[in-house]
């Protein structure tokens, strides 16, 4: 029996070979407290066999999961260009040489590998893999793949002619490309395909006036890809919502069934509800994603809501960074990053050493203390862009156009030269390559009394570059700080070497277009918020967990 369960966000298929290791895995993959933990230790799954199928051909009903598995599918799509364009150049050389390709594919199969990560790093700068492309037409990805194929191809000539006194002709060259540029437009049009018609359809349990409130604030989700269809009433409450009833949580598999629910939405408040958790357990063993709406968000937007953090969130997120990565290979891709760094940006640090003395007095590097992991302080190394004496008054936010920042110091802000020499303290380990922005401490001082949760982004190394610095501008105020937060929690849960390599090449892309633009963001101010934000102080403590053998 093949069942499914939902681990880090995805669904993953698991064999369970008898009862005792679904209890156990049921246990410990659900949010709930120890007393419910304990009865689910004891729980019947002979009970599983009441509820109505709900799988089709053998797949679970929210088979698609483009929105569930972001990354994973950014993954996928970017493996996917690359693979086709070294197959697609593979195959030129066979046509072109016949029975005689094999000692060519042997001295060039690396160029053509590396043509492959290369098209497909400048396909993702590019934003073609983004679920929020969707709105970019067949036409324009067209133009775009024009340009990375021929960019991808130039950077394969260049490779071979480096490489060999004889190198591929330009035939091989010419087919390569037209096939490469084939391949890859059927791909992307199959892509474009899937972020249109991809849809999701939602519910969620109410069970007292505060779900209810929340409710409201699901419809700012909700777009080309998610269809809020209703709610579903337990505990005995009636909502007044105007969403369409759909019926009670003892129904609640039948509801799923019948409307084709993809994700089941409820409050942390239901996960802790003992009958509650009896139900979303057996939908989250069919293949029926159960989640709060900070999770929702997590997925869709790829940040996290300050206001629906809860202190269970925060013990969770704090377990799901793979720890392997984080004690030996991050700091195995910091010290070759920030290697490679240095060779290539040496040059450039010169020629901004040489224009900061030229066109102003004073130091050419400027040394600030900054709050590394845990607090600890090391002095940061900049190239300075202010003028001398910029804060003899103290520390005070650099905004847009500050006057204090000289021209050439605008210049190498924008295109963030003056932060190169920092790629020393990732090499000395003061910090990562990836991370939250390192502050300054009285700054996150200040911060954290107007910001919640402000401390937590000193939990892990801070970076040159980050979530936060790609997907959010210069930030002049606790406002854009609050914002920023919430890109770096977002990082700090999901932190992975995927997700590190895609960071950095949005840094390529921010640098080349000379600074970031403030993402599309979901809205969650005004009355809905507020309200809901009064009944959460008011309902604080949940209620009493109903028992599970109590349906």
């Amino acid at each position: 029996m093949r069942l499914f369960t939902q681990t880090m966000g995805d669904i993953w298929p698991t064999r369970f070979k008898d009862a005792s290791k679904i209890k156990s895995s049921l246990a410990n993959h659900t949010v709930i407290d120890q007393e419910s933990r304990l009865q689910l230790a004891r729980l019947d799954f002979s009970e599983l066999r009441e509820y109505p199928p709900l799988f089709i051909r053998g797949k679970p009903m929210n088979s698609n999961g483009l929105l569930r598995k972001h990354w994973f599918h950014v993954s996928m799509h970017f493996l996917m260009d690359a693979a086709l364009f070294f197959a697609a150049f593979v195959v030129a050389t066979w046509m072109r040489f016949g029975d005689e390709s094999g000692r060519a594919l042997w001295l060039e199969w690396p160029f053509f590998a590396l043509g492959g990560l290369f098209f497909s790093s400048i396909t993702y700068i590019a934003g073609l893999y983004s679920t929020h492309s969707g709105t970019r037409g067949i036409f324009e990805r067209s133009l775009v793949l024009v340009a990375c194929v021929t960019t991808a191809v130039l950077m394969v000539i260049g490779g071979t002619y480096l490489h060999s006194a004889r190198p591929l002709g330009r035939g091989i060259m010419l087919l390569g490309g037209a096939v490469s540029y084939l391949v890859a437009l059927l791909h992307h049009v199959i892509l474009l395909h899937g972020l249109r018609n991809a849809k999701e359809r939602i519910l969620y349990v109410v069970s007292s006036a505060f779900d209810e409130a929340e409710t409201r604030l699901v419809s700012s989700f909700c777009g080309r890809n998610l269809e809020f269809v209703g709610v579903v009433a337990s505990n005995g409450y009636q909502p007044s919502v105007k969403a369409r009833m759909l019926g009670h949580v003892e129904d609640l598999a039948t509801i799923v069934h019948r409307e084709k629910i993809s994700r089941v939405l409820c409050t942390n408040y239901s996960l802790k509800d003992g009958a509650l958790t009896r139900h979303f357990c057996k939908l989250r063993y069919s293949g029926i994603s159960v989640m709060p709406l900070v999770n929702l968000c997590e997925e869709i937007e790829q940040y996290v809501p300050l206001e629906l953090i809860s202190s269970e969130w925060l013990l969770n997120a704090s377990g799901e960074p793979q720890h392997i990565y984080i004690q030996k290979l991050k700091r195995l891709f910091d010290i070759v990053c920030s290697s490679v760094g240095l060779l290539l940006g040496a040059p450039l640090v010169l020629l901004a050493a040489l224009a900061i003395r030229l066109t102003s007095h004073g130091p050419i590097f400027y040394r600030q203390t900054r709050s590394g992991r845990f607090g600890r302080t090391f002095d940061m190394t900049k190239l300075r862009t202010m003028c001398v004496g910029a804060e003899t008054n103290g520390a005070v936010w650099s905004g847009k156009n500050d006057p204090r920042v000289t021209f050439v110091g605008r210049f190498l802000r924008r295109y963030r030269i003056d932060e190169i020499p920092q790629l020393w303290h990732v090499l000395c380990g003061h910090m990562s390559f990836v991370g939250p922005r390192p502050e300054r401490p009285e700054i996150i001082t200040q911060l954290a009394r107007e910001v919640p949760f402000y401390e937590e982004r000193l939990m892990v190394q801070p970076g040159i570059t980050g979530w936060a610095q790609v997907s959010y501008p210069y930030g002049a105020s606790a406002k854009d700080a609050r914002h920023k937060l919430e890109y770096d929690l977002y990082y700090m849960k999901h932190m992975s070497l995927f997700l590190d390599v895609f960071i950095l090449l949005d840094t390529v892309r921010i640098v080349i277009l000379g600074g970031a633009t403030a993402a599309r963001r979901v809205s969650l101010d005004g009355g809905d918020m507020k309200e809901w934000q009064g009944l959460k102080v008011k309902d604080s403590a949940p209620s009493e967990a109903v028992k599970l053998g109590a349906a």
